[in-house]
């Protein structure tokens, strides 16, 4: 649904960037590990969509494409998959819930569902969203977080977000366009601007990245207007962000999430790289660029963190899969094997 504007932001971000310049040194650096695996090598995908379990450091993929779920352990071999048996024909987004259930968004179709499957893949009830009030009723969620019994599910078209328990019972909903409207002053002269001073044309305005952290900060970016927001349950939203080719830029972002620190990570598919800004929206560093050589980057989406483990999952384009990294405070830091991070290996070769 999103992803269809990839060109036209592509383009657009394009006119706006600037010339690309020397970054500022910092103590935080990713230091590649390898891309998820099976004993046949590595597993491509586009853009999949990713979800982690930390307490028992398994990883979880939704390729859209391949129609099917796959579960990796912490070294990144998968150890089991399933799509046969169920239909996941549609299904946009995947987030793990209590006992190991698996939750699945269907946007498409007549009927929209959000489906409950256990550990195995087996389908366990599908959830009707119920008691919405009149302004959400054309609400078409595709992409989806679980926390503490609820589902946060973003309409990114729309660009609505609505929690609901985990019968699907509404709770409460949040307009995100208009919310951005309130910061219509701040964008005065930034690229992009002018799709918040025409309404026809702020109407086209949608998200890409959508992530709740535990305090129920809503983060969500727009490419388009080469920003992430914040939106804080009981607050007001704020943003931040410039258009550029440089270290700390945005060209065309995607994803967004955030560590237990309060660290944010924006994955960029136009520079093909993740940035990382702590949480008072100051520049970290980034990692990753265009390529195919080990540590590179492909038109990155989906990015997920793992902090209790210490990893970073991000999805790409071009059947590049899943790269997975792991953040160090000292810059000069190896990998474990004494290395510098650029070779790349096959889980399971060893």
């Amino acid at each position: 649904m999103m992803k269809k504007s990839f060109w036209a932001y592509t383009i657009l971000a394009s006119v706006f960037l600037l010339a690309a310049g020397a970054g500022t040194a910092n103590s935080m650096r990713a230091v590649f590990m390898h891309r998820m695996a099976n004993f046949e090598g590595i597993i491509p995908s586009l853009w999949c969509r990713i979800t982690v379990d930390p307490e028992h450091a398994e990883v979880f993929t939704l390729d859209q494409r391949e129609r099917n779920i796959r579960i990796f352990n912490q070294y990144g071999m998968e150890i089991f998959s399933f799509g046969n048996d169920v239909e996941l024909s549609g299904a946009t987004d995947i987030d793990l819930g209590e006992d190991g259930d698996i939750w699945v968004v269907y946007p498409r179709g007549e009927e929209y569902k959000i489906l409950r499957l256990d550990y195995k893949g087996e389908p366990l009830e599908a959830i009707a969203l119920q008691d919405f009030p009149e302004e959400f009723e054309s609400f078409t969620p595709n992409l989806m977080q679980y926390m503490d019994g609820r589902l946060y599910l973003a309409d990114g078209t729309s660009m609505d977000v609505a929690v609901v328990d985990a019968e699907g019972r509404f709770e409460r909903g949040y307009h995100l366009k208009a919310e951005m409207l309130a910061l219509k002053e701040e964008f005065k002269g930034k690229p992009g601007e002018e799709e918040l001073d025409d309404p026809e044309r702020f109407k086209f305005v949608d998200l890409f990245g959508f992530y709740v952290d535990s305090e129920e900060n809503i983060f969500f970016t727009v490419p388009v207007l080469f920003s992430v927001f914040k939106l804080p349950k009981d607050g007001e939203i704020t943003f931040f962000g410039k258009a550029g080719g440089a270290r700390g830029k945005f060209g065309v972002i995607a994803g967004v999430t955030a560590d237990s620190e309060g660290n944010i990570y924006v994955s960029d598919r136009l520079r093909s790289v993740v940035l990382i800004f702590d949480s008072e929206f100051n520049f970290l560093t980034e990692f990753g660029l265009r390529g195919f050589r080990p540590g590179s980057l492909v038109v990155p989406d989906d990015v997920v963190v793992d902090d209790v483990n210490g990893f970073i999952y991000v999805a790409q384009a071009a059947n590049r899969g899943v790269s997975v990294f792991r953040i160090v405070e000292d810059v000069q830091a190896q990998t474990p094997d004494g290395g510098s991070g650029e070779e790349e290996t096959t889980p399971g070769d060893e």
